[in-house]
């Protein structure tokens, strides 16, 4: 095949993913819209009592009104699309300020808390996979497996919890309150990070112990090369799909994670900022996040799954089948 077929090629499977990417954008956004419109009890009535005063038939069906309460479900959900699709996610009820301009000042958090923990898992699960590759089955490897393990059984909420009394109260290295630079993004990137890392660390060394099965490693340690570079020279090429798969999968889970990380250290990010929207049945907050990280999390795989078809001649094949 031509250069050019293979980009032609390469451009049209993008075009696939990204089409089937947006379908699941439509649905997460029907669904997110249909969650929040099914809340139990009388929304206009809600939405009333948080604007304070006196709280009369007249006023809640004259918010009712002003919401398009009462329209069918169908044009409210186009309604609210069509303000969604422009930037507008309406007010917050609780503090009247617009919900977009909200999710751009608390996004910068939540994405350096995903970005951290990603860089955290990678180091944590190529790292341990490669050490316990280098001497397999020995005590090395056992312990690997073992911290593994114990890491997978962990909640999050309480491994951040340690990493704060540890880290911050018995040693104060790191600071553990707040969104303050560079050393406060440490142990929130841990929290978040570890335990997927231990996950993939496992698939990581599973694939590892294939590809040094395979007959051209075999017979590399027939000609007396080293393992470290039979590792390092021929495994790693053919395990990084592998692996980018488990790691796209594993990035777009931490974002519903920050629902948890975000509040325990007290960063104002989009976490927090759904936790806060629930706890006070802010309607238009929680259909905007519900949304937003649904895209994160449909975009972060759409990215992922174009990367590994560019570094995978197989998936380039079957994609092209």
């Amino acid at each position: 095949m031509s250069q050019e077929s293979q980009r032609f090629a390469m451009l049209r499977i993008a075009m696939k993913r990204g089409v089937s990417a947006a379908i699941l954008i439509a649905i997460a956004s029907v669904f997110s819209f249909i969650l929040i419109a099914a809340f139990p009890g009388n929304v206009a009535a809600l939405i009333a009592e948080l604007r304070g005063g006196f709280v009369s038939q007249a006023v809640v069906d004259q918010v009712a009104i002003e919401y398009g309460l009462n329209d069918p479900l169908p044009l409210r959900y186009v309604h609210w699309l069509g303000d969604v699709l422009q930037g507008d996610f309406g007010r917050s009820l609780r503090t009247g300020q617009p919900v977009a301009e909200a999710i751009v000042e608390r996004l910068e958090p939540t994405l350096v808390l995903i970005a951290g923990g990603g860089i955290v898992m990678l180091i944590v699960g190529v790292g341990l996979s490669f050490m316990g590759a280098m001497w397999p089955n020995g005590t090395t490897d056992r312990m690997i497996r073992a911290f593994a393990v114990l890491n997978v059984s962990i909640p999050k909420f309480f491994l951040a919890s340690m990493l704060i009394y540890a880290f911050g109260v018995t040693w104060n290295v790191f600071p553990t309150f707040g969104f303050r630079g560079l050393a406060s993004w440490i142990l929130p990137s841990i929290a978040i990070g570890v335990v997927p890392g231990a996950l993939l660390s496992r698939v990581a060394r599973v694939a590892l112990e294939e590809t040094m099965s395979k007959p051209y490693a075999i017979t590399a340690i027939s000609k007396g090369f080293s393992r470290r570079r039979i590792l390092f020279r021929d495994a790693l090429p053919n395990i990084v799909p592998v692996v980018l798969t488990a790691f796209g999968m594993a990035l777009a889970q931490m974002v519903p994670n920050a629902f948890i990380i975000e509040p325990i250290f007290s960063w104002q990010g989009l976490g927090a900022y759904f936790v806060e929207a629930a706890r006070f049945r802010d309607l238009p907050v929680l259909q905007a996040c519900l949304l937003i990280f649904s895209v994160l999390f449909i975009v972060v795989n759409l990215v992922v799954d174009l990367i590994v078809i560019v570094v995978d001649p197989l998936q380039r094949r079957a994609a092209r089948a």
